[in-house]
């Protein structure tokens, strides 16, 4: 299947000079929620003011630079919750402006750079966003508080069906869902059903809090995350000023909320929302 792209940024068609006037560049890039990474591609053209042995070093290094600059643009531009972008994190909190800037420029290229014909130079970068090596690294490593303490498990009303289940798929197409990395669930009177304070730090880092996928098929191949035996609930609506929260219905609330058993699965970011 092929991978679909949710663009978060047009490819910046703009010419620059970079790096003390050796070479030209031009940028784009995108961010892939569903297989959650992130991709910036610097294209570095030589100056043909400059020796051949110096123009395609200059090429490359432009190209690097564009890349990574891009990179970091695209991860700016993420929502880390309903309210709040990496940006405007950044910008608040020198802890994650450190943490970020920091793991976008020490992150590695893709080892084969692609060379034109008539010298310019293709370098892609892809960054994940999951894992040691990802964006929530970086991320719930120390500068995003994650509340350690387990929630009340008093919020499902007396007689609500005891099921087990391995995950939750939560069906949110048509709703203009926006991707984040710290959304919420919630029921219909804004009662929090899943948020930071439902996750372990170490299953945030590894897979984030929540998946996206685009049909229901592919989210349950993800038996990885989400198990054999998933429940499967439909939004109500998007919530949160920029739409990266979910409400669901009292009774699936509810019935999230009914055992020990999903609230584990809770903590281990074991959901999947299906988007458009």
């Amino acid at each position: 299947m092929k991978s679909r792209f949710i663009q978060t940024s047009a490819a910046i068609t703009a010419v620059v000079c970079l790096i003390c006037g050796t070479a030209f560049a031009q940028i784009g890039g995108s961010v892939d929620w569903v297989n959650r990474v992130v991709k910036a591609k610097g294209i570095g053209a030589v100056n043909p003011n400059m020796p051949e042995s110096a123009a395609r070093p200059g090429a490359i290094r432009a190209a690097k630079q564009v890349a990574l600059r891009d990179a970091l643009e695209l991860i700016k531009g993420l929502q880390l919750n309903s309210t709040t972008t990496i940006a405007n994190g950044m910008t608040e909190n020198d802890a994650i402006n450190t943490s970020i800037s920091g793991f976008v420029k020490g992150f590695q290229f893709e080892p084969n750079p692609h060379y034109m014909s008539d010298g310019t130079v293709e370098i892609e970068v892809t960054i994940p966003i999951d894992g040691v090596s990802g964006l929530g690294s970086a991320l719930f490593g120390g500068s995003v508080e994650l509340v350690p303490e387990k929630p009340s498990t008093t919020f499902a009303p007396s007689g609500a069906p005891a099921k087990g289940f391995t995950g939750l798929i939560i069906d949110a197409k048509g709703l203009a869902i926006k991707p984040a990395l710290m959304p919420r669930i919630t029921d219909e009177k804004d009662k929090e059903i899943y948020g930071s304070a439902y996750v372990s730090r170490d299953f945030a880092v590894k897979f984030g809090m929540c998946g996206y996928a685009k049909d229901i098929a592919d989210a349950q191949k993800r038996t990885d995350r989400i198990g054999a035996s998933p429940f499967v609930v439909k939004a109500l609506k998007a919530a949160g000023p920029n739409k990266t929260d979910i409400v669901v219905s009292n009774d699936n609330a509810a019935t999230i909320m009914s055992t020990a058993q999903n609230m584990k699965f809770l903590s281990e970011c074991r959901v999947i929302v299906l988007i458009d």
